[in-house]
Parts: C-alpha cells; structure tokens; sequence
C-alpha cells in the first residue's frame, strides 16, 4: 500500500502540519516533555505518523535538532517495527473498560528498551464512558515513563476533565498543492507517467485526506495498463464524473452559442454513463469560479491552492468570453436544473435541454 510504503519516518517528511511538528519538537528540549497529548483533525492529516514519529523521538538514542537519527539501535527497532515500549490502542475496535484496564496493568513496568512506553490511542472519541473515565485516572497521576497520546477526528466527544490534562494539538486539512506534491514523489518512484491536472484531480477528490489521496492514486495506477500514462480523463472516468478540462469544453460551446453542439454534449453525458447530477454540480462550481475570476483580479491566487497553471489559464481564457449576467443566468438555470433533476422527471436529460433552450431562448 502506497500510504504505508510511503508513510513518514522523520518530522521534515510530515506534510502541511508546521506548527505542530514546531511545538512537539520544543517539548523534546524539555527535561521533561508532557506526559499526555490529544492530536485532533480530520482522517488522513498526519495524525498517527506525526505520534508515531514523536514517540521515536522521545526514545532516540541521538536525537539531533529535535529529529530522531534514523540510526540509532531504538530507530533500527522502529522501522522494522519491532519497538516493544510502543503500545497502539486502536479504539473503535477496543473501545471497552477492560482495553483501558489492560493498559493500566502494563503502565506500571519499566519500559523494556526505550525510555519512555509511550501509549497511541486512536480513533480515542470511541470509548465508551466507562473506559473514558478509567482513562482519565491513568492520565491524572501517570508513571514519569509513560507518555499518552490521543488521536481523534472527534474532539468534541473527548471529556473536558481529559481535555485539561492533555496538550490539544490540531491537525489542518493537507491543502491540494501539498498532497499533490506528496502524489508526484510517489509517481516518481513507483516510475509511471502522470499529467499534472491527474493528480490534482485525485487531490480534490481526497478532500485534504492525503492517506485518501494515496489510496486512491494506487487504486488508479493498479486499474490501468502498466504503459499508459495517468491522464485527467483516465482520473476522471475512473471517479466517474466529466474531468474539469470537459466541463471547460462544454461552457466554451454555450459561449460560442452553439445549440446542437452543446444539446449533443449533454445527450453523450447521459450515453457515456455519466451522473448528472454530479455533472451539474462541477458546472455549477466552475461557472461560479468563472464569475470571481471576472469580479476579482486577485482570484486567480486562489484558485492556486487547488487547480493546475493550465487550468486556471483555460479558465481565464473562458471567462473573458462571457459577461457576468451570462454567467448569472447559466448559474441560475442549471441551479433550477438540478433541483427538477431530484422530482424524477420523465426523462432524466430534460432539465439540462430545458436550461440550455432557456439560455439561448429557443422559441
């Protein structure tokens, strides 16, 4: 699996969570780093690699500026993970009273080859009641040995009385540049081509999870011919939706006021096989991202953080051949569209036809 072949083993290869990575690297130069963490954010930020991480630090032999070695006879144990002072609690699946209670009977003894035994509990919001407060007694008075640390996607669920007596680090959603950054070093080395808009493509659809994203891109990669290179079309048709550069192609014929091309477009959506409702919400977004681009100047910048330069250079391009009430009125129709989309009219394709022949004014 990609997201484990490729996962973190220093803190310089964490993506897109500085602040946390500068905070956990302070608490090493203490004497006595905190004995108790809570890391909380969205699935696939990092979360369990960064404690996993922390806990090779805090056991390294010859930590250097706050990163483990990656030599030392504790990180040889850690790679090959044989690191027997490092205990992971995967709570959605041990979530009982008992789990906590097996904890509290092996907190006492001295770490084996460590310094610290350091506990990772995840998915931590689980815990039933019972054991949350069985949790709370073992972080209260802890051994100077053990270090806790509590990954959840649900800090809300965590207990207030757990929340001070924790340091509460939050995880940021990864941004589409950096996981698509993560996605061309991963294409690099497995060695196959890829098409820039490809992997944001993968990027958007991971939703800032670059677990996800990774899973993903490996999916795709096993689906296709080891000699084909990894296209926004062959991203797009494997998600099942019209790739962004498809959605250009379609408002460029509205643009250009060609009615039987564009009636034609739709009608091979719905062939090809295509949701439409999913396609009416991609043209949606990118008939919004068309009106900003005319309204600010500035808009570009931020379509940055999660297009390619050749999209959003199709897109200004785009742009400048409509006039915002064009716009306005595509928005409000396909809008309209999607809404009698959900009333199963008799023929799926109808609302689209009805807001194209509105636009153009068919009469």
């Amino acid at each position: 699996m990609f997201y484990h072949k490729y996962r973190p083993q220093f803190f310089k290869e964490i993506i897109g969570q500085d602040v946390v990575v500068r905070i956990l690297k302070n608490f090493l130069k203490r004497e006595r780093p905190p004995h108790g963490y809570l890391f909380a954010g969205e699935r696939g930020t990092g979360k369990t690699s960064v404690a996993r991480i922390y806990a090779k630090a805090l056991n390294c032999l010859d930590l250097k500026e706050s990163e483990p070695c990656g030599h030392c006879r504790i990180c040889q144990l850690f790679q090959e993970n044989k690191f027997l002072d490092l205990i992971e609690l995967d709570a959605a699946s041990h979530r009982k009273i008992e789990d906590i209670r097996n904890i509290q009977e092996h907190i006492g003894f001295r770490p084996i080859q460590g310094k610290y035994k350091v506990f990772i509990i995840d998915e931590a919001h689980s815990l039933t009641e019972e054991a949350s407060n069985a949790l709370l007694k073992t972080l209260e008075e802890p051994p100077s040995h053990a270090i806790f640390i509590l990954a959840t996607t649900e800090p809300d669920r965590i207990l207030n009385t757990i929340h001070s007596r924790v340091q509460r680090l939050d995880f940021r959603r990864i941004s589409l540049p950096q996981i698509v950054t993560k996605l061309k070093l991963i294409a690099d080395k497995e060695g196959f081509k890829y098409q820039e808009p490809a992997l944001y493509l993968i990027a958007e659809e991971a939703g800032g999870s670059l677990r996800d994203a990774e899973t993903l891109l490996e999916k795709i990669v096993l689906s296709l011919n080891p000699h084909f290179e990894l296209s926004e079309e062959l991203v797009a048709e494997f998600l099942g939706h019209l790739s962004p550069t498809k959605i250009l192609e379609f408002l460029e014929l509205i643009s250009q006021k060609k009615i039987e091309e564009s009636l034609n477009f739709i009608f091979n959506v719905y062939a090809q096989g295509f949701d439409l409702n999913l396609f009416i919400k991609s043209l949606l977004k990118t008939i919004r991202q068309l009106i900003f681009l005319k309204l600010q100047p500035n808009y570009a910048k931020h379509l940055e953080t999660e297009k390619s330069e050749e999209l959003i250079a199709k897109m200004k391009k785009l742009a400048e051949n409509f006039k915002i009430n064009d716009l306005k009125k595509l928005s409000s129709l396909f809008f309209e569209a999607e809404m009698n989309l959900r009333r199963e009219p008799p023929s799926l394709l109808l609302p689209l036809e009805l807001a194209l022949l509105e636009y153009f004014e068919v009469k």
